[in-house]
């Protein structure tokens, strides 16, 4: 998933207990923890707590697509400690051999993340924050509230750029396949194709495919843009970049259903620091960090206990715990044939560079 920037600042409770857990004294060792991250995806708060406790920094590597992610993770001299990982990628790499299976013994507070999560990982990761898939809007642009993945790929306006979409070969898809009835996990080439089309047909109307966060933060289609690809959250980040009154950019499901997404941590074979990189897992799931990060961001933690800490106001909020009957409705990616990837990347590829020719 997902990239977001502090929204919900964490009640004072939460913030207090988070200082009480600091130690009287704190190592301050001259070392840094690399971590392969989307950015404004870790609360500063948690940093700042993670580096007053033990004196070392976290530097992040920030990537903006999964595949952007996966070119950093397989050069192996990447020197990342930690990296934001998915199901999917997890294995793949983890069978290949660069990333190392995760000792559950070393992270005791994996305790307080249910089982649906930690299967949610695999093997070589361990849950951090999960969400959906969605469409992100301009309330005060558009005449009516998005309600189906078709506004969103046959938008009324098609011929005027409005719209922004993401550089990713599976997500980028999920809207389409839902939209014809398909499952995203397919690796039938005449639903892939018809998805591909209705991409090609949408083409018209999309300012650019770089992430929306990544585009808008560049100050680039501010007075263009009224809808995006996007996940849950993002509309909180939108907010901010954008720093107009009223919050215009919200958060839909569409009706056709969602991707239901989970990110992951994981941890590089060759990484230099590992005692270091499992502590800081390990502190990240404490529960009251959990639930600090959780607050900051805006974003669903999977630690159970940390979920218990939260205010009422985030665990009532469909934006960030969705309804049952959205849940339901939802989909997970499954491991596919190399092929049926393949063929996805060349999408992707195929729109981009259309788009750039432009």
């Amino acid at each position: 998933m997902n990239n977001q920037k502090p929204f919900f600042r964490a009640p004072a409770a939460l913030l207090a207990l988070a200082c009480l857990l600091l130690p009287s004294t704190a190592l301050h060792a001259a070392q840094t923890l690399h971590l392969l991250n989307w950015e404004e995806y870790l609360s500063e708060a948690v940093i700042e707590r993670w580096e007053a406790e033990t004196g070392v920094k976290i530097e992040q590597v920030y990537f903006d697509s999964g595949d952007k992610r996966d070119e950093v993770l397989a050069k192996p001299d990447h020197l990342i400690d930690i990296a934001l990982t998915e199901l999917i990628s997890s294995s793949r790499f983890g069978q290949r051999g660069l990333l190392d299976p995760i000792d559950e013994q070393a992270l005791p507070n994996l305790k307080h993340v249910p089982k649906r999560w930690r299967d949610s990982c695999g093997a070589h990761s361990i849950p951090y924050l999960w969400g959906t898939l969605g469409i992100a809007y301009r309330a005060d642009r558009l005449p009516n509230v998005p309600q189906s993945w078709a506004d969103l790929l046959q938008p009324a306006n098609r011929d005027e750029p409005h719209i922004i979409m993401m550089e990713d070969h599976e997500d980028i898809l999920a809207g389409p396949l839902l939209h014809q009835g398909h499952s995203i996990n397919t690796s039938n080439n005449d639903e892939l194709k018809a998805a591909f089309e209705l991409l090609q047909a949408q083409a018209p109307a999309v300012l650019t495919y770089e992430y929306v966060i990544t585009s808008l933060r560049s100050q680039r289609y501010l007075d263009k843009a009224d809808m995006a690809l996007a996940y849950s959250g993002d509309q909180q980040v939108l907010n901010e970049v954008e720093g107009v009154d009223g919050e215009p950019w919200r958060y839909m499901v569409p009706k056709e259903g969602t991707l239901l997404w989970v990110d992951c941590l994981s941890v590089p074979t060759n990484g230099a620091q590992k005692a270091l990189a499992y502590r800081f897992l390990n502190f990240l799931n404490n529960p009251q960090i959990a639930a600090l990060n959780s607050a900051e961001l805006g974003v669903a933690t999977t630690n159970a206990a940390a979920k218990a800490l939260l205010p009422e106001e985030i665990r009532q909020d469909p934006t960030i715990y969705p309804a049952e009957v959205v849940l339901r409705n939802s989909q997970v990616y499954e491991a596919r044939p190399l092929e049926a990837t393949q063929t996805r990347r060349r999408i992707i590829s195929a729109l981009i560079n259309a788009h750039d020719a432009r």
